[in-house]
């Protein structure tokens, strides 16, 4: 009786040891990549035995500006190689007030980690597993406002890194020091593709698209472009490629629908190129 007791004891203390390390951040600790992306193993903040109830019932996303000239503070969807961005991390929960995180950026084509982290904000640190640069809590971090947020300063990679993608777990937790009660996120996802050319489209061209939000036909006007052969590529919020159509254009103007009947609901990508040029503008489906 008295070793079984012993035994329960000490797997008791295991336990307990191991929800209280996380609260100062998994990576941190020896827990490592919980974010859900490449290198975690698929593991997450709802793994079974870190805090497993209540799965998907805090929701997330990511929010990123540009941080330089022109359209400072302009919410994006591509990327410019080695400029800088100010980055969000953003959540909520219906009743818990209290919140931990992890997060990575990595390229899509080898999973490696793409662009640095600085000017990280209060209850924000580095830290490294399997190789990843990630940025967790380290400690709980209370709800301001209407939910939780946490910011910092993003150097996106250099030339020809090609699409990256933001993956990030929030935990809602109600500080009690064990895993019951606690609601995790589902991961939180974020592509931003490569543009490379951005400086070459001339000011005075914009791709002008409505209806946005749109429901079945979404149309696309330019004025005074050049004739030639278009590409219109559609990525869904994740960077999957869902739709992409060529089009020849002879009247130096591009006068084109789209058909998004079939499109889920949510934030879509679109982007025009030709040459080296391109453009890229986002549309919300209903």
């Amino acid at each position: 009786m008295t070793k079984k007791v012993l035994l329960l004891t000490a797997f008791s203390t295991l336990i307990y040891l191991t929800l209280v390390s996380n609260k100062t951040g998994p990576a941190t600790n020896g827990q490592g990549n919980k974010t859900g992306g490449p290198g975690s193993g698929g593991q997450t903040c709802s793994t079974a035995g870190c805090h497993s109830s209540g799965i998907g019932t805090t929701t997330g996303s990511f929010e990123v500006r540009k941080k330089f000239q022109p359209d400072s503070n302009a919410v994006v969807n591509s990327y410019l190689p080695d400029s800088l961005y100010s980055v969000k991390l953003i959540g909520s929960h219906t009743t818990l007030n209290k919140f931990g995180f992890q997060l990575s950026a990595l390229k899509i084509n080898d999973s490696s980690n793409a662009g640095t982290f600085s000017n990280l904000g209060p209850k924000v640190q580095a830290a490294i597993a399997g190789g990843r640069n990630l940025l967790e809590h380290t400690d709980t971090i209370s709800k301001a406002g209407g939910g939780f947020e946490i910011s910092f300063t993003w150097k996106a990679p250099s030339k020809f890194s090609g699409q990256i993608r933001f993956y990030g777990i929030i935990n809602a937790v109600n500080s009690d020091g064990a895993s019951t009660g606690d609601k995790p996120s589902n991961t939180i996802m974020l592509a931003l593709a490569e543009s490379l050319n951005i400086s070459n489209t001339e000011s005075k061209k914009q791709l002008n698209i409505f209806p946005n939000p749109v429901n079945s036909v979404l149309n696309l006007e330019h004025k005074n472009v050049e004739n030639g052969i278009y590409y219109i590529t559609v990525y869904n919020a994740a960077g999957q490629k869902i739709a992409s159509e060529q089009i020849t254009v002879n009247a130096n103007a591009i006068t084109h629908s789209v058909n998004t009947s079939q499109w889920n609901t949510g934030l879509y990508i679109i982007r025009l190129s030709h040459n080296s040029k391109e453009e890229v503008v986002t549309v919300i489906k209903q």
